[in-house]
């Protein structure tokens, strides 16, 4: 049966684009922020590559999101989804497989909204328990790529469901947890893609993980439990990593900052590994060029005061 290109691509953005006010286009110098509505004409001509490839912001305005998704961006980024999808589709979850140049995507869309800081506690809950060994993989992402956003700021984006891939043109496509085809055309996938993760699940799993932070007592949990000193003995790069999820800090390392929108590595993480300094005057971190030790790290991390 043939649909309607546009309602198809109606139906493609509202399921698939947790914000549609904004989006990130390729362009021959990379992936660039537009700051224009996501409409289903631009979404379809980039599926049908008439137009650049379109990647959608994971989280919205509200620091909300409807979609839980994750980038494998490793040699058997296949093997790891099927294998969280699985683990994905035991509990409840959706679960859709998508094929990658590099790895592979996985796509569960929620049956609503919800705060992207529990989207992403359930997830990591997922990885734990799907993919224990390489649960704290830097190369495997989660989006939304943060709890939460500031005023103005965009989030991580990710490139859409068979959207063309920028440099090779090719399409991916999508299965079921069990290897089952979802269809060879985007209107035969959106058709099988009925099924979507109830909330309840979501938060469930959400409240079954809790970081565990190197040096820290293992009473310590990212919902701030009483303590004398809890952050005495933890590196800015253990902080970084565990409560900013910056998965590549290392003491001396300039990082992109995951306090706002940087594309170039702004944060350096000082080489007694106890400070950092944002270079953009305006971030949280850059604080009048004196940077912050490990202690205000901490408790500035997106949901410190939850």
């Amino acid at each position: 049966m043939d649909y309607d290109p546009a309602s198809v691509a109606t139906y493609y953005v509202a399921l698939f684009a947790p914000r549609v006010t904004a989006y990130s286009r390729w362009t021959p110098k990379g992936w660039r922020p537009v700051r224009e509505e996501l409409t289903p004409e631009i979404a379809l001509a980039g599926l049908t590559k008439k137009g650049p490839p379109i990647s959608a912001y994971m989280i919205d305005e509200a620091s909300e999101s409807h979609v839980l998704a994750f980038d494998f961006d490793t040699e058997n980024g296949m093997a790891q989804a099927y294998a969280l999808a699985t683990t994905m589709n035991d509990i409840g979850f959706a679960a859709y497989v998508e094929t990658s140049r590099r790895g592979a995507h996985l796509w569960s869309p929620l049956e609503h909204p919800l705060p992207a800081k529990m989207i992403r506690r359930a997830a990591h809950s997922l990885l734990e328990s799907g993919l224990p060994e390489d649960s704290t993989d830097p190369h495997i992402e989660i989006r939304p790529g943060s709890d939460d956003i500031a005023e103005g700021g965009l989030g991580h984006p990710l490139r859409m469901p068979c959207m063309p891939h920028p440099k090779t043109g090719k399409t991916g496509q999508m299965f079921r947890a069990t290897g089952e085809t979802m269809g060879h055309t985007l209107s035969a996938i959106l058709l099988n893609a009925t099924d979507a993760t109830p909330a309840a699940l979501v938060e469930k799993r959400a409240g079954m993980w809790s970081p565990k932070i190197k040096g820290l007592p293992k009473t310590y949990r990212k919902s701030y439990q009483p303590s004398d000193d809890p952050f005495a003995d933890a590196s800015a790069s253990d902080i970084l990593q565990e409560l900013w999820d910056v998965h590549n800090a290392r003491p001396g390392k300039a990082v992109r900052c995951p306090a706002h929108d940087d594309r170039n590595p702004s944060l350096s993480i000082l080489r007694d590994d106890q400070r950092v300094i944002c270079k953009s005057p305006g971030c949280i971190l850059n604080n009048d060029d004196h940077g912050r030790g490990t202690y205000e790290l901490t408790t500035l991390a997106p949901g410190a005061s939850a």
